[in-house]
């Protein structure tokens, strides 16, 4: 009785034309964020009966043997064949649209499904009941336990990509996810505001004592008015804290295994590595990761929901908000102001040299101290230096689209 599920499992899921396996995949619509099953062929596979190619080799949790074929989970044969299809996606897209010779020559990369363990540096797995991991994916750098670990738990890898079992959580469980947009806005306007009011302050202090027979109202009347101007904003500003629930959804979930573009961004940290490390989430990092995201699927937003899979907010490619230094937190690295900046450089430039720049820049940026107003920005106007065709003249656009941005 199992062999015939088996066996229907594999022909709901795969079949084959003309020798060659063809499974069941999620893609996105062309130009569109909505999602639809097909059967793909799944390229540079090394078995008939299991998930093990060339490049990628797709196992569960902590075990290195490949998923098989006839798995008789039929949603774990689904997530295997998609992130294959997808991560193979991303690395002809690094060689053939990149040049990347990383790319070329990475050796093959284990991808571990449904993996709830932390990464441990010094052992590979952090123990089982160690604050298990849901709703997210994470690229793992190559490591060896140290020669004091017993043998029975040596250990030795090479790049990994993990990804989690999805898991629905009440956000009201997540705690703070950061500022909504509203008080993300007001943090913006508070500086500028208090240097315009003390400006005021100054400025009518100034006329009480050489104009004062040309005002109209007394000092304290005026005084008073700065006062509850500035009193309303922080009223405001408080408010605005307190409204995060509305900005939220009520329940939290993703299967970072059916969203393609989580894919290409793993795989993106993977080749950004040399220089900048994989464990170290920061805006630069997670920027750029997103930025080669988007321009491989050339959608203006990515992330897009997935029915019954993903409902994780967006990130907009053409965010129009101004730089501020709040978008230097690390706690920030998620948000899609980043990816918005080199998005416009993109625009700017155009999108094969913007792309190579972009590119460039990577060798200028360090993992630990790499921020986006000053380290990125030289970053990618000393990469134009190498890449543009006419270095003075797109500079001078980049200056502008940084003007643009805010900086």
């Amino acid at each position: 009785m199992k062999i015939l599920i088996f066996l229907i499992s594999l022909l709901l899921n795969a079949h084959s034309f003309g020798g060659e396996k063809e499974f069941k995949v999620l893609l996105r619509k062309r130009n569109s964020y909505v999602t639809y099953l097909a059967f793909k062929k799944l390229p540079n596979l090394l078995s008939n009966d299991s998930f093990d190619g060339k490049h990628f080799k797709i196992v569960l949790g902590k075990t290195n043997t490949p998923i098989p074929f006839f798995h008789e989970n039929e949603d774990l044969i689904l997530k295997a064949a998609t992130v294959y299809y997808h991560l193979n996606d991303a690395r002809n897209f690094w060689i053939q649209k990149m040049g990347s010779e990383m790319a070329q020559s990475l050796q093959k990369i284990t991808v571990r499904l449904e993996i709830k363990n932390q990464f441990d540096e010094l052992g590979h797995f952090a123990h089982d009941n160690r604050n298990p991991q849901y709703n997210n994916a994470l690229s793992i750098p190559e490591g060896e336990t140290p020669e004091w670990v017993p043998q029975s738990r040596k250990d030795k890898w090479f790049k990994e990509i993990w990804y989690r079992p999805m898991k629905i959580i009440p956000t009201k469980e997540l705690g703070s996810l950061g500022p909504n947009p509203l008080t993300l806005s007001l943090m913006a306007l508070q500086n500028p505001l208090i240097s315009f009011l003390k400006n005021e302050v100054n400025n009518r202090i100034a006329r009480e004592f050489f104009y004062r027979n040309y005002l109209k109202r007394p000092l304290l009347e005026d005084l008073f008015r700065y006062a509850g101007t500035y009193a309303l904003f922080k009223l405001i500003h408080y408010s605005s804290k307190r409204g995060d629930q509305l900005f939220k959804e009520k329940y939290y979930y993703l299967d970072t295994a059916m969203v393609p573009e989580i894919s290409y961004h793993e795989y993106a940290h993977i080749i950004l590595s040399e220089n900048l490390q994989m464990t170290h989430s920061t805006p630069v990092n997670e920027g750029l990761a997103d930025y080669f995201a988007a321009a491989q699927t050339n959608l203006t937003k990515i992330y897009a929901s997935v029915p019954k899979r993903s409902n994780s907010a967006t990130k907009n490619t053409r965010e129009k908000k101004k730089y501020t230094h709040w978008d230097e937190l690390n706690r920030n690295a998620s948000s899609d102001f980043t990816l918005s900046v080199l998005w416009d450089v993109r625009e700017s430039l155009g999108e094969k040299m913007g792309n190579s720049v972009i590119y460039e820049a990577r060798k200028y940026l360090s993992t630990d101290r790499s921020n986006i107003s000053n380290e990125l920005l030289n970053a990618i106007l000393r990469a134009c230096e190498v890449k543009c065709e006419k270095p003075q003249r797109d500079k001078l656009k980049l200056f502008e689209t940084f003007s643009w941005k805010g900086f």
